[in-house]
């Protein structure tokens, strides 16, 4: 069987799919089929690519690749869950309690993911953390609902400071995270998730639909990232 990892390359000036298939050891239908959306024939500088690169069939670079679907999986389902609960939150739908049962447990998944690497204090930490941004979020649901903004202004504040709270955390433990670049794209998936809040409060199902693809999109490109993180710390030390 072979193997890819996935790697996110941003596009360049001059960059074009049979270039970067040619690059990356990859074929132009296989990166077409990973970004849909993406014109192939337009690309914009700046646009962040999915791409399968290459054959592996080291062992080691197996367990990578191993690393890379347990941490999008992980993330994944928290994006799924989280979607699941606002639907059955705004429409008072008789499943919600189990729904957030099973939200709460994406905590747990996350951090079981980092268990492999870290201190069980550390992953005891990150999964607290973690806790309090699904806690936050369901907050932040029920504040807009019921339309206290002031109360949905100040959880919003806690909830992105618990984001940062989460990059800093991270990227104390690992030299390869950094800081702004995770806080960037930790809270770039608080203002996906609100734009789901919000469009679907007002019954624009359109771009409730397409906020909910550009939020499960990042959650992949936020796992990859974390996913490049631990290789570069734990493993490419090994070959």
């Amino acid at each position: 069987m072979d193997f890819c990892r996935t790697v996110i390359h941003v596009v360049q000036p001059g960059d074009t799919f049979y270039r970067l298939a040619q690059h990356y050891q990859t074929t132009v239908p296989d990166i077409i089929m990973r970004n849909p959306g993406v014109n192939p024939y337009n690309l914009q500088v700046g646009t962040r690519l999915r791409i399968c690169s290459g054959r592996i069939e080291d062992p080691l670079q197996k367990d990578e690749l191993d690393l890379n679907n347990d941490m999008r999986e992980a993330w994944a389902q928290h994006g799924f869950w989280g979607t699941l609960y606002l639907l059955s939150m705004y429409y008072a739908l008789p499943n919600m309690e189990a729904i957030l049962e099973r939200l709460k447990e994406s905590p747990d998944e996350i951090a079981e993911v980092f268990a492999k690497f870290y201190s069980q204090a550390m992953v005891s930490q990150l999964k607290t953390l973690l806790q309090e941004h699904v806690q936050l979020t369901g907050e932040l649901m029920k504040a807009l609902r019921d339309g206290e903004s002031e109360r949905a202004e100040q959880v919003e504040q806690e909830w992105h400071q618990n984001a940062d709270r989460i990059a800093r955390m991270l990227s104390s433990a690992n030299a390869d995270y950094n800081y702004e670049q995770l806080a960037q794209m930790l809270n770039m998936h608080l203002d996906l998730m609100k734009r789901q809040m919000t469009t679907d409060l007002n019954n624009q199902y359109e771009e409730f639909v397409t906020a909910t693809d550009e939020n499960n999109a990042h959650l992949i490109e936020l796992a990859d990232e974390l996913t490049e993180g631990l290789i570069k710390q734990f493993y490419q030390s090994q070959r």
